[in-house]
């Protein structure tokens, strides 16, 4: 099966779209297609939750590729989705590298609040994924939205410089397809969850969250081979978690 990655030569940019995902799903976009807008109106977020861009020049990214489904296990093209965002954020803003981290599965965290959020959505058909990959992507503001205090932040302590916003976006493509070729080689994969545990919010930390209708709390343990998320519980129970609950939370 011929995999289709992201192609440098078929980025786009829009003023303004309701969402990138929608947009890039239009089955006339061939897959390889990334966009990036300067305007969502109904950005999407997981479940039945919206993204709202925040500030000035923020990222509003979508991409299209196709994967087999024999050798990618979906939770794990989510975690590194988020570490391909991490990492190009580390290397255009060397100083985030002590203060921004991963939050299982798909979120990139400023100290305790989130500067951008990843969402997947998969389409399987004959053997393959169909995959969107949505990110955005909050660099810098003056304000949050009272609702969004306690939740939110912004990257960067200053103004983007000219054209940063798209070189940002270029090494992005980069960094996805090199998280996504890493995912064919399972020696590989376990080098790199190293590095994202390494760079984890949750890290050693004692969650809360429900699970088989039940609430329960325990340690953080790492993140295994498919991207489930290593809990032992206070029963001594080790568990995995496939997803957040509603009721996730860091204790």
């Amino acid at each position: 099966m011929q995999y289709r990655l992201l192609k440098p030569e078929l980025g786009h940019r829009l003023p303004t779209v309701n969402s990138t995902n929608d947009w890039i799903r239009n089955p006339e976009i061939p897959f390889g297609s990334w966009v990036i807008a300067e305007e969502q109106t109904a950005g999407k977020g997981r479940g039945s939750n919206v993204w709202q861009s925040l500030g000035e020049d923020p990222l509003i990214f979508s991409g299209k590729i196709r994967l087999s489904a024999a050798e990618i296990s979906l939770p794990l093209v989510s975690i590194f989705i988020s570490s391909a965002l991490l990492k190009t954020i580390f290397l255009f803003f060397p100083e985030r590298v002590n203060d921004t981290t991963i939050k299982w599965p798909n979120d990139i965290y400023k100290n305790e609040k989130k500067v951008a959020g990843i969402l997947v959505q998969s389409e399987f058909i004959n053997g393959v994924y169909d995959v969107v990959i949505g990110i955005g992507l909050n660099f810098f503001g003056k304000q949050i939205p009272d609702p969004l205090q306690d939740k939110a932040s912004f990257l960067c302590d200053t103004f983007l410089s000219e054209g940063e916003l798209e070189r940002f976006a270029n090494q992005l493509v980069v960094e996805i397809n090199q998280a996504i070729i890493t995912l064919l080689d399972p020696g590989q994969v376990l080098k790199d969850l190293v590095w994202i545990e390494e760079h984890s919010l949750l890290k050693n930390k004692v969650i809360e969250t429900e699970w088989e209708e039940r609430m329960v709390r325990g340690r953080v343990l790492g993140i295994d081979e498919l991207g489930f998320l290593l809990i032992m519980t206070e029963t001594g129970q080790k568990i995995e978690l496939m997803d957040t609950s509603p009721k996730f939370r860091i204790i």
